[in-house]
């Protein structure tokens, strides 16, 4: 979103402006962060199509999670993970024919239906329901749906706790930035900022800022954070809440590779490197915009300095003191450093 824009009243220039207010969506309200422009030469105010956009988002991300309704990119990867048509997802659930098609695109379902959603990103529960609408599908179509539930099934008996030691959280909510973590995204940003950032600096110190402010700024962009990472205030800036797992989990992958170095003290420092290329094909036009705007801005800063920049933030000076978990929605929009 641009900061300054031509005033379509006059031909003044524009500002962005931002202001906190209620929103209501379905009966409800709710406190968003409203967008708009306010002219400089003839203090017209007025909205942008991106800019209702991103107040607007608040209001139904808020709703997403206060009712438990999955959003757009966990819709789309339930039926991924299924290998189903979106019309088949609808036979199962017992929607209209073009009713899972449609939560893809946009469209917020009922509580009910969200809840439902949900519950099926569980292969057990999909198994029963599958099997109710056996009759929706060729013998040939069911069996190989079957086979594949059936295998998702063991594989997350053996995979799904792994998320809780990466992140505070697994769901998507205000404290992941409404996305649920994402392993191949998250093991591409780091690649990119260790591989393209000044070498003596990629140290924790210095990548958990780092991907402190790609999520950050992600929210503050497009209403929506980039990892899904979850982050904590503590004395030397925020940092993703189970970092050092992070780490370890990604070195122990391949993807990063650690190396002390001996200062002159005596002392050991832990810097990371990587063999791996950063590929486009994981994130949105959006995505590789933010990532490049935060390895512009920040690729030769020292991890100290950093940490000085991280302290100006209002949701480190807020929580700091008791190393408390930071709210995207209530921060991300005052972010200071970028």
């Amino acid at each position: 979103m641009k900061k300054v824009i031509e005033c379509p009243y006059c031909d003044g220039n524009a500002e962005i402006r931002k202001e906190n207010k209620e929103l209501s969506y379905r009966k409800e309200t709710f406190k968003v962060v409203a967008h708009y422009y306010k002219c400089n030469k003839c203090l017209e105010e007025f909205t942008t199509t991106e800019t209702d956009t991103i107040t607007i988002l608040q209001a139904h991300n808020q709703y997403r999670e206060k009712h438990n309704i999955p959003f757009i990119e966990d819709i789309c990867a339930i039926r991924n993970k299924y290998e189903l048509p979106a019309n088949k997802m609808s036979e199962v659930l017992g929607l209209g024919v073009n009713g899972y098609s449609n939560y893809e695109k946009g469209e917020i379902p009922t509580p009910a239906i969200g809840n439902l959603i949900d519950t099926i990103a569980d292969p057990n529960v999909f198994l029963a329901l599958l099997h109710k609408a056996k009759d929706s599908f060729t013998p040939n179509a069911y069996e190989k749906a079957k086979e594949r539930v059936e295998y998702l099934v063991q594989k997350e008996k053996e995979f799904s706790p792994f998320y809780c030691t990466i992140n505070q959280y697994y769901d998507a909510n205000n404290y992941t930035g409404y996305k649920k973590p994402n392993l191949e995204k998250l093991a591409n940003v780091l690649t990119a900022f260790i591989s393209k950032c000044k070498p003596e600096f990629n140290d924790k110190l210095k990548l958990n800022k780092l991907l402190f402010y790609v999520d950050f700024y992600h929210y503050k962009a497009v209403g929506f954070s980039l990892t899904g990472l979850s982050y904590r205030a503590i004395q030397y800036g925020p940092v993703p809440t189970y970092y050092d797992n992070i780490y370890t989990f990604y070195e122990n992958e391949g993807v990063i590779c650690s190396k002390w170095i001996k200062g002159d003290n005596g002392s050991g420092r832990e810097l990371f490197q990587t063999n791996g290329e950063f590929d486009i094909k994981y994130h949105t036009q959006a995505e590789l915009e933010t990532i490049d705007l935060i390895i512009s801005k920040f690729k030769n800063t020292s991890s100290w300095d950093l940490v000085d920049i991280s302290h100006e933030e209002i949701g480190w000076k807020d929580l700091q003191e008791n190393k408390g978990i930071i709210s995207y929605q209530k921060y991300a929009f005052d972010l200071i450093g970028v």
